[in-house]
């Protein structure tokens, strides 16, 4: 997974700076990398106790979201179906939502929250946007059953296996519309 290399070389560049000489760098200098982590972020103890299996989970379910998002807006004016059309303007409003309740949890853990799909989401975007018609239609609702899959996946995994009580309960939350989606994409086969 792209995002656990990403963690690994961020774990490494953390261990190293710590072994250099202490530094310090107050937050301002801190947000102006986004995707560098500080060795200071390193040596203190994550806020809510999150380990880094969870802020995984957090990020990649938000740069998941954005892109739900992203594809519900494709839908709404590629497609020529007015049910997937109807679709994707359910899938943007639902994963708003649901986009707004993960940059609250993940607001706290002092953590770089995604402004952007994953690479891999957008390239997929991408190749969507080339298509219309029924082709559109078919990609789209094929990625749709596939992501929502996954997704289903991974929260269910979410509610059963972690003692973090706020994430398991995001993630129960977010199971049932994450259902209603996947069973929506179906029915449009």
């Amino acid at each position: 997974m792209g995002s656990t290399i990403k963690l690994s070389i961020a774990a490494l560049t953390a261990a190293l700076a710590l072994s250099a000489a202490p530094q310090t760098r107050d937050s301002a200098s801190a947000q102006s990398s986004p995707n560098i982590v500080t060795a200071e972020a390193a040596r203190e103890t994550p806020p809510h106790n999150k380990s880094a299996d969870d802020v995984e989970f957090l990020v990649d379910a938000m740069r998941t979201g954005l892109a739900e998002v992203r594809l519900g807006e494709l839908a709404e004016q590629r497609s020529y179906d007015p049910r997937v059309r109807d679709y994707g303007a359910k899938l943007k409003s639902d994963h708003m939502a649901q986009v707004a309740e993960l940059e609250r949890l993940l607001k706290p853990l002092q953590v770089t929250i995604p402004a952007e799909p994953s690479a891999e989401a957008q390239a997929h975007h991408a190749a969507l946007a080339r298509l219309t018609g029924e082709q559109f239609d078919a990609s789209f609702i094929t990625t749709m059953i596939a992501s929502h899959m996954e997704a289903i996946e991974q929260y269910g995994a979410q509610t059963h296996a972690n003692p973090d009580r706020a994430l398991a309960d995001f993630a129960s939350k977010s199971l049932p519309m994450l259902r209603e989606h996947l069973a929506a994409a179906q029915a449009l086969r």
